[in-house]
This record gives C-alpha cells, structure tokens and sequence, in this order.
C-alpha cells in the first residue's frame, strides 16, 4: 500500500468518506495521545482550516466525559457517563454511525474534582481487546464486536481529585498507574483474562499523580515502563514490575505522560513554588490559625489533603497549621521544570542521568511533544516554547494568539503542523520548526478538555458537548 505516492492514498481515503464507508488504513491510534503517548501521528493531508461549518466530515454528540477517542482498525472508541451509568461508545471512524454501545452501572462513589469525573481515563487497545477503566467500577475488557470478555474489580480509591491516569497495554499486559494520598500502587493485568499479572506498591505523594506511563524498547533488553509520579520517576519491567531504576527532585504532582525519544525521556511539569497557608485561609472557621478536620469534613478533596499533611508533616490531631503546611509543601520548591532523562540507568541516577531542564513558562497538565527532533510545551496563557532535543537549547519562545487561554488537553501533530486546543474551544494550528508559525486559530464554539486524536488523515475533536471528525 504505501509503494504509490502517499498523494494518491490520501485521495482513495477521501473519496472513500464521501461515499460513507469504514476508513480502514494502517494507522491507529490505540491509546491516551495515540502510539506511545507521543501525540504524533503519520498522517498527511489533515486541513489547518476547520470548525463547524468548515472541513467538518462529520459530527456526533459526546457529552459527558473528558476522556480522548482512540481509533483501532476503522473503529473509534470513547466513553461517557450519565447517571450511575458508565458507558463505552465504538464509532465508526468514516461516517461516526455508532456501532455499539455498552453500559455498566457503577459500584461505588468516588471524588473528582471536575472536569475530571467518571469517564475521564482513555481507553486502550491492543488490537484484539478494548480495555476501559472506570474509577467507581473496575476495569473491563471487550471485544471489537462489543462482548465483555472480563472485568476487574478495585478497591476504593484515596485520592485528591480523583483518578485521571489513563490504562496502557504491552507485551499482552494491561498496565493500570494509581498515584494517591494512601495506597498507591501500580498493576499489571493479563490481557487474556484479567488476572493481575503484577502489582507493585509506590510512594504516596503530598496530592497525588495523574500521570499516564509510556513504554520504552531498548535495543537490548526487554521493554520497560516509564512511570512519572510523585517525588520520583520510576522504570519498571514491563514483565515483572522490577524497579530498575529512579530518578527524585523532578517530579511533585505530575499530570503529563513522559514522553520516548530515543533513548531519553521528557517530563513536563510546572515549577513548585511556595503556596502560603493563607491561600487557604477560607477553611479555618473558627480563626485558630489552623484548618482541622471538622472544617473541611463538606470538601472531600481538602479533608485528604488535611489528613495527609496530618499524617506525614503534622501531630497527628487532625489538623494542620501555617508550620506543618509550609514543612510539607517546602518540598515541592524547584522541582519539576521541563527535563530530559537518560533511560539506561541502574538503581538510583538521579545525579547522574538529567541531561538538562528547563523551568520557566512550564504548562501544568499539557504533555511535551517531541517533533521533528524539537520540544514543544504550551503554557496557560497560550505561551509556545520549542527546544532542541539534544540540548535543551530554547530556539523559539512566543505567545499564540488570541492569548490568555488556558490548555488542558496536550498537543498533538502530524505532517509538519501541530495542533494546540484551548479549554474554551479554540484549536490552533501552527507550522512546526525552530521557527515556528501560527497558521491560525479555529473556534468550535464549545468547551475542550480532551486531547485531539489523528488518525488516516482525519482530525478527532472531543468538546464538553461534542466529537468532530475534520478532513480535507
């Protein structure tokens, strides 16, 4: 297939969509931000002109949901929820007919802090199975045709603003990452039968990870995950769940997916700064100078965070002044940054394999993406930084506009054009290179917290309200 011009397929792959049939090409994109978590895909011919009444091949509602749409031999996949019901839609990805849809009523009630909430972990796949992780059910497992093929329950979750790390599948392992005030941990579930594989504990951070791991192949050696949490980022054997090595002083909170480029991995995360007890001064009622327990008891996400202060800083009475919060809160200064890690180590390398960092203008929850050999990150307020890969270098720093957006979902590109959408709907698209230029920016008109998904020449828009398809 591809031994004729890549012109020509995109044409066949048009022309096909116009007449409603099932896109069914080499391309998936089977996971949170496509293959490998990198963001980049290989398709050509995607428009830089697109919005409701432009490009738009179709237009389906979404409602519902942060999670991303992931695309697996011409089906697309997202879930929903409604109620106590958690739902997982197979689309096809041509025509966006729904195929099927399957429910699940929840177990139990789990916090989130919006606009997290039920369905915002992405599904995966392997090719064969679509794996799907509600917080408040388990995680469950089905065929392309719809079939529920296994289910695994977990345990309740302690964590701040709710569980956002989405599942990942390798070497028929599905790998679940759970980073929490208490019990954190991360498995490995067998594919075939949802047995756990593995399972091993991890340090408890001050307010959590929402981190996604990646995969990282060397060229000896068996495959290994790249997990960024709280106060260190770990690599695991993606077999057995060995630790094999571990890098601290990086990480504090981490939202992003490390991000593979050869041998080097990049996490991104905003630099810790002090955060004063007096922020918080709403929640101590009775004006003691302390926030205690009773206080917060209405706010699920403050109580834990109380009580992990309590805990780990404190006394131990169930409430927290300015000196127990500043000692917990002291260690997230000067840690995170952009920063590149060497993934050959052994053992602790935390002083021997960052290769450099960066640490101003850092967004908070966009990943990196590494393109063409450079680093891209893209701050709240619509600041466009690019960097070499090697070296760190910053070649290009400006702000996009129209400015003062804020980004959740992280950035995604293919054939020499990056694509940045803002919370509010605006999704910009800019011409990659160490001179980067803004093309121009396409207003959908509604809310936007999930990451874009490519696939074949198409662009996957998922809003608060909505999923687009947009094509030439």
């Amino acid at each position: 297939m591809r031994t004729l011009p890549k012109s020509f397929w995109f044409c066949v792959l048009a022309t096909v969509a116009a007449i409603g049939s099932r896109v069914d090409g080499g391309e998936d994109w089977p996971r949170f931000r496509g293959v490998n978590g990198t963001g980049v895909s290989t398709s050509h011919g995607l428009p830089a002109e697109f919005g409701p009444k432009k490009n738009l091949l179709w237009k389906i509602d979404a409602s519902h949901g942060s999670s991303s749409p992931i695309i697996s031999n011409g089906q697309l996949f997202f879930t929903s929820f409604t109620g106590d019901q958690r739902t997982l839609h197979c689309i096809d990805a041509a025509t966006g007919k729904e195929r099927w849809a399957r429910s699940v009523k929840k177990l139990r009630q789990e916090n989130a802090s919006p606009p997290n909430g039920p369905a915002t972990p992405t599904p995966a796949t392997d090719g064969k199975s679509i794996f799907v992780l509600y917080p408040d059910v388990g995680v469950l497992c089905y065929s392309p045709k719809g079939e529920e093929r296994w289910r695994a329950e977990l345990q309740p979750f302690h964590t701040m603003h709710g569980i956002a790390s989405s599942l990942i599948t390798v070497d028929n392992v599905v790998i679940f990452l759970a980073d929490q005030l208490a019990g954190s941990y991360i498995a490995a579930f067998n594919a075939d039968t949802g047995k756990v594989a593995w399972k091993v504990d991890r340090a408890d951070g001050l307010t959590g990870g929402y981190s996604t791991p990646s995969v990282y192949r060397p060229k000896n050696g068996p495959a290994s995950l790249i997990v960024s949490g709280p106060l260190e980022v770990v690599s695991y054997d993606a077999a057995t769940g060995k630790r094999l090595w571990w890098i601290s002083g990086v990480t504090n909170s981490p939202i992003s997916v490390p991000v593979i480029w050869h041998d080097r991995a990049f996490v991104c995360e905003e630099l810790g700064e002090p955060i004063p007890f007096s922020m918080f001064a709403q929640f101590d009622k009775n004006k003691d100078g302390k926030i205690s327990l009773d206080e917060v008891k209405s706010n699920i996400p403050m109580t834990r965070l109380i009580e992990r202060i309590d805990a780990g800083w404190g006394n131990h009475k169930g409430a927290v002044g300015p000196a127990e919060w500043d000692k917990a809160f002291g260690g997230y200064v000067n840690k995170g940054g952009l920063v590149a890690l060497d993934l050959n180590g052994s053992g602790d390398t935390s002083n021997t394999h960052v290769r450099w960092s960066y640490r101003k203008s850092i967004p908070t929850i966009p990943s990196a993406l590494v393109y063409e050999d450079l680093v891209y990150v893209v701050k709240d307020g619509g600041i466009l930084s690019a960097f070499e890969a090697s070296t760190g270098k910053l070649v290009r720093q400006a702000r996009l506009n129209p400015g003062g957006r804020q980004y959740d979902a992280s950035p995604v590109a293919a054939d020499g054009m990056i694509y940045l959408l803002d919370a509010n709907g605006g999704m910009t698209v800019v011409k990659a290179g160490r001179d980067w230029k803004q093309l121009r920016t396409n207003e959908l008109g509604e809310q936007c917290f999930a990451t874009p998904a490519i696939c074949e020449g198409r662009l996957y828009v998922r809003t608060t309200k909505s999923l687009f398809c947009f094509g030439a």
